[in-house]
């Protein structure tokens, strides 16, 4: 697609009427990028009043209606997918009216002057996340080298009494490697598990120690590794690209032990 058909200028300078009605075609299949002064009204569970003031107006093709201004993440005033909008004139004002029916809630934004308006056509795809505790647990079993030199694996999803045991890796010398993943900053809580999951086959006179992977951990969660004896190992050092021997680990398929 040309950049031409991405995006459309929308000239700012016609009169009211005009910019009202280009405006009101294009917010289908497009999404509304404008920059102007704008007071803003919102009536519904509550009542507020923005004065005026030159913000950002993003209205996306599912009736989402954003207003940003120049600090903070969140907008200052919104509207959910389903509400629906349209542009007016008010004298020479240009006004936008967005409505959601259930709860009735509406924005009124009049816009005193437009800096900036273009039409856009944007993807519409879903987010696709890469580094899951899955993929992370998958990494370790296909390559246990990555936890221990020597070790090999055992199975993923072994059932224990307080859960199942993520990664489970064995040494030479019959040694349980347990490993608990993480696919965020790992606390006390994560250590707690990977400690019930140890003492469990130490209870049975298997000997066993412990390993936290995670994309980084908290001091508390550190300390109490050291105090275990348990080790951690970082995922971000771990590739989850494939791999001709992760290829061939999918292949195969993985123990797996319910």
């Amino acid at each position: 697609m040309q950049d031409a058909e991405v995006c459309i200028d929308i000239d700012v300078n016609k009169p009211c009427t005009e910019l009202a009605s280009e405006l009101n075609l294009a917010k289908h299949g497009r999404v509304l990028i404008l920059v102007g002064d704008m007071e803003i009204e919102y009536y519904g569970r509550a009542a507020s009043h923005a004065p005026r003031g030159v913000r950002l107006l993003v209205l996306k093709v599912d009736g989402t209606l954003l207003v940003h201004e120049a600090q903070k993440r969140e907008p200052l005033n919104w509207q959910p997918p389903g509400a629906k909008s349209s542009f007016e004139c008010v004298g020479n004002i240009l006004r936008l009216r967005s409505l959601r029916t259930s709860p009735r809630e509406e924005v009124i934004i009049d816009i005193y002057s437009v800096y900036l308006a273009k039409a856009c056509k944007l993807a519409s795809t879903k987010l696709v996340v890469v580094g899951t505790e899955s993929d992370i647990a998958r990494m370790v079993a296909s390559n246990p080298k990555v936890v221990d030199p020597e070790a090999t694996l055992v199975g993923m999803e072994i059932s224990t009494p307080y859960g199942k045991i993520d990664v489970l890796l064995k040494k030479p010398d019959g040694k349980l490697i347990v490993v608990e993943v993480k696919n965020e900053k790992a606390g006390i809580a994560a250590v707690a598990q990977l400690k019930r999951y140890v003492e469990y086959y130490r209870s049975q006179g298997i000997d066993a120690e412990g390993v936290l992977v995670a994309p980084s951990i908290s001091e508390e969660a550190r300390n109490a590794l050291a105090r275990e004896g348990f080790r951690f190992v970082d995922a971000k050092s771990l590739s989850l690209k494939p791999t001709p021997t992760l290829d061939r680990f999918f292949g195969k398929g993985v123990p797996h032990h319910g």
